[in-house]
């Protein structure tokens, strides 16, 4: 029996599929670092699968699968690492033709490059938003929150300054 702490999590496949269910994290744990220290499998309690309808009691889920995940009852931090500053406007582009902008907690004289290099494999986005999607298009913003995202999933980011997100969502 598992003694760990529940947590729900809303998870985003890769193939565009999502779940909600609950996970055991240690107290004071991570999300990031939760999904970082799964070698390969998670282990999902009370399973539901939105689009289907699927409820499932015990599911494991390959980790490498799952595109972004985050906390239901925001009760998870994304980092255990404090934000040194105000973190920086970036938009990702993702597998799928998937755009989403947010917020990385980048310093203030790294590069983005190196910032990536050495994330872990699930990078913190704060206030994360889906701009649009490729199946079909969509210029719809989907606010997500915090998330962390699977760094696989990433093909390219560009930061981007307040202004011109602010502009992008008046015309959309």
């Amino acid at each position: 029996m598992d003694n760990r702490p529940a947590r729900r999590l809303r998870i985003f496949l890769r193939d565009f599929r999502m779940l909600e269910a609950t996970v055991g994290l240690a107290e004071g744990q991570a999300l990031a670092s939760y999904f970082a220290n799964r070698k390969s499998y998670v282990s999902l309690r009370a399973a539901h699968w939105t689009g289907t309808g699927d409820d499932v009691k015990h599911a494991v889920l390959k980790v490498e699968q799952v595109l972004w995940a985050a906390s239901l009852d925001r009760d998870i931090p994304l980092t255990n690492a404090s934000a040194a500053g105000a973190g920086r406007a970036v938009e990702m582009q993702l597998d799928g033709g998937l755009l989403l902008r947010g917020t990385l907690m980048i310093g203030d004289q790294q590069r983005l490059s190196d910032y990536l290099e050495i994330a872990s494999p699930f990078v913190p986005v704060m206030d994360a938003q889906l701009l649009r999607s490729g199946r079909p298009p969509k210029k719809v913003n989907v606010e997500l929150g915090g998330v962390v995202l699977n760094q696989e999933a990433i093909q390219a980011v560009w930061e981007i300054d307040s202004q011109h997100a602010a502009a992008h969502d008046t015309e959309h």
